[in-house]
């Protein structure tokens, strides 16, 4: 008997070019390969319709997200309301599918009393009242700040509508406990992402590389602890690279004669310094989802440094060197430097990620179907 699936996608899924997109495309990509006949739904704001979809899909229809600032003044979410269409609403209640809602963003509908009798699953990419107050750590606007903040409660008070699930697929370990102590019905899933096999070169490389969206706090909070405590400590070349750098990372950066900025770099170029690179130096200080930026550096890149926040609740911590504080970063990092990333060590690798491959990924999901 073939399998149908409705999959409401809070944006275009292609490009796969961060990290909740390269979550859904992958996990498409991998429903489609297991033999799923997908009904893609997607939201459209700032992205065109992307005709490699319907290679995977049996039908995608487009929605505008409605950016009205109107929507501000609704009790609930503006990420949930500003995508709430009746059209989607006709068109999912035309057969009787199971559906997938990619994120809270994509809820509107879940309580609707015409999906009542229909099997839900609900994929949460973080707890998002908690990624939304996370958001206003280190954001000097006063009005964005009081917007995260405001949406951070109202995201706490709907996410209630997820006890209308039929399934929760949590991104993460930690996330898993949350939602399963709160509304039961849990399951981990991984994310889904671009590398299907593991390919690290072995040997050496001769610099330190940090990689991620520079236009975000989080990432610039990171981006200043390296260059302030880190970088001035050791002396191995870093390379900073990533999207669209702000003015404050570009003059920072100039200051070191060991620190490199590579603003924008094209996907196969980020891909050729993650391989070479002989640590991949990826701290963060917020625990909030999964970050994808970590898997790819694992399959594809030699040492991976981070901080405890990068893996927890991922599983990922035996493939990653962690460290804290400032000191122990830079004793890492020369501890690194003096070891060849050897076939040992790739094959260690290889066994740990076994568990994370987009076919083992989507499994339980199939199984649902």
């Amino acid at each position: 008997m073939a399998m149908h699936l409705h999959i409401i996608s809070f944006n275009v899924p292609y490009p796969a070019d961060y990290g909740g997109v390269i979550d859904v495309f992958y996990r498409i990509k991998a429903l489609h390969e297991a033999g799923v006949h997908i009904h893609l739904h997607c939201f459209q704001y700032g992205r065109e319709e992307a005709p490699v979809l319907n290679e995977l899909c049996d039908e995608v229809i487009y929605y505008r997200r409605s950016m009205s600032v109107f929507n501000q003044l609704s009790a609930k979410p503006f990420i949930v309301k500003s995508r709430a269409n009746l059209q989607l609403l006709r068109n999912l209640v035309k057969d009787d599918y199971p559906i997938l809602f990619e994120g809270l963003h994509s809820c509107f509908y879940l309580d609707d009393p015409r999906l009542s009798s229909r099997t839900k699953i609900v994929r949460c990419h973080n707890i998002e009242h908690d990624y939304y107050r996370s958001l206003t750590k280190g954001v000097t606007s006063f009005l964005l700040r009081s917007y995260f903040q405001m949406e951070a409660n109202k995201l706490k008070q709907f996410e209630s509508v997820i006890h209308h699930a039929t399934h929760i697929a949590a991104i993460s370990e930690s996330d898993e406990t949350y939602f399963q102590q709160k509304y039961g019905n849990t399951f981990f899933m991984r994310p889904s992402h671009p590398s299907s096999v593991v390919s690290i070169n072995q040997g050496k490389g001769d610099y330190v590389l940090y990689h991620g969206d520079l236009s975000t706090s989080e990432n610039n909070e990171a981006v200043s602890f390296i260059l302030d405590q880190v970088a001035p400590k050791v002396s191995f070349q870093f390379k900073i690279a990533g999207k669209n750098p702000g003015v404050v990372i570009r003059e920072k950066a100039k200051q070191f004669g060991n620190v490199k900025l590579i603003s924008n770099p094209s996907h196969d170029e980020m891909q050729e310094l993650i391989a070479n690179a002989h640590i991949n130096l990826l701290p963060t200080f917020q625990a909030t989802g999964f970050k994808l930026k970590l898997l790819n550096a694992l399959f594809n890149g030699r040492f991976c440094l981070v901080t405890p926040q990068m893996v927890e609740g991922t599983g990922l911590a035996d493939a990653c060197e962690i460290a804290s504080a400032a000191e122990s970063f830079t004793f890492k990092i020369e501890e690194l430097f003096a070891i060849e990333f050897s076939t040992a060590l790739v094959q260690k690798r290889t066994a740990l990620l076994e568990k994370f491959s987009n076919s083992a990924v989507v499994s339980k999901l199939v199984d649902l179907l």
